[in-house]
């Protein structure tokens, strides 16, 4: 059974406000689904019913009726919506306030939100004003004043960095960028390293992977060659190892958390290294709206942060769960779960 387009793309709405990319296709969004500006007792849902894109309240009550081609979740008051062969936004009483216009728009993050208009990239306000105009190939959401954009392959291809305004940092290009997050940003040149605002680099490259930063720290590992290539520890924003490498796979820090993985099975520590829920399941993911999916002999059910069991590993899919609601399925079928795993609404695709 193939997962609808616009689920494939739910499942990166795990972390806030971290990176997406457009060409042709959306291709990765993230950001956690805000509804109402952050008001979690007022949050809307996408929902496919007879053909057509609508939204639900966390109860399952039908709240924007089905009209559209396409639909995203809200995110500061927002949500792109497909009206015809053209994307806009529509606010959480249904009204269209941004005219549809856009071959791709993506969630607003920080104010602005990235769009597609004739096959480039740029970005956008509130009031649907041109913030940053489309030239681009792609891009990261703005954090900490800034986005990073990849130039078109005309130009090089090379990644660069702007402010709100669409001013450049100067004499930046790299192979790959990553948002900002905590005050600096990873970067790729030979290996990856983190600059500053300021162009600056505060910890010179020399990593094979390097995640965001968050809870100020930053899971790592060094490129082939070194003599602990391969394995994952967690660095400060020095640069210091203050983890250290002994973990096969590592992921960012969320809600106090990050999983990491030991011989094949993944738990989870704290900032201070503490192994709090120790390797046991088959896969995990991040924490969200207090519970993180675990996979357990290849199905999958939820946690809490004490690693117990909540939600019985039952699911064949399952995506995070965002105030108060997860998207799930079971036996080929879609659905809204709750956190008593009680179906809230029934999903058509």
């Amino acid at each position: 059974m193939s997962i609808p387009p616009t689920f494939k793309r739910y499942e990166s709405m795990k972390s806030k406000c971290l990176i997406f990319y457009l060409l042709t296709e959306i291709a990765l969004l993230g950001f956690i689904n805000t509804a109402a500006a952050g008001n979690p007792s007022y949050a809307l849902f996408p929902i496919k019913i007879q053909g057509k894109w609508g939204y639900i309240d966390k109860n399952g009550r039908l709240d924007i009726q089905p009209q559209f081609e396409d639909a995203l979740p809200f995110s500061e008051g927002l949500a792109p919506v497909k009206s015809g062969k053209k994307w806009g936004y529509i606010d959480q009483s249904g009204k269209m306030v941004i005219a549809p216009k856009f071959e791709k728009s993506n969630p607003f993050c920080n104010g602005l939100a990235g769009i597609l208009l004739e096959k480039r990239f740029g970005y956008i306000d509130k009031q649907g004003q041109t913030a940053v105009r489309p030239y681009f190939a792609g891009g990261t959401v703005f954090s900490d004043g800034y986005a990073a954009v990849e130039t078109p392959s005309c130009c090089g291809g090379k990644w660069i960095f702007l402010d709100r305004r669409g001013l450049m940092i100067p004499d930046l290009f790299f192979l790959q960028a990553k948002p900002f997050s905590e005050g600096l940003a990873a970067v790729r040149d030979k290996g990856w390293g983190y600059i500053n605002p300021q162009g600056k680099y505060v910890i010179k490259p020399q990593f094979e992977v390097a995640n965001n930063f968050s809870h100020g720290l930053a899971s790592a590992a060094y490129r082939a060659g070194h003599n602990q290539a391969g394995k994952y520890g967690f660095i400060d924003k020095k640069g210091k190892w203050v983890i250290q490498r002994t973990f096969e796979r590592a992921g960012t820090f969320s809600e106090g958390l990050a999983r990491i993985r030991i011989d094949d099975l993944w738990g989870y520590i704290n900032p201070a290294g503490q192994m709090v829920i120790n390797p046991r399941f088959e896969n995990a993911d991040e924490f969200s709206d207090g519970l993180a999916a675990v996979k357990i002999k290849r199905k999958w059910g939820f946690i809490n942060q004490a690693g117990q069991i909540v939600i019985e590993p039952t699911l064949d899919r399952v995506y995070s769960f965002q105030n108060g609601l997860a998207l799930v399925r079971v036996d080929n079928q879609l659905k809204y779960i709750d956190k008593k795993c009680n179906t809230v609404r029934q999903f058509e695709y």
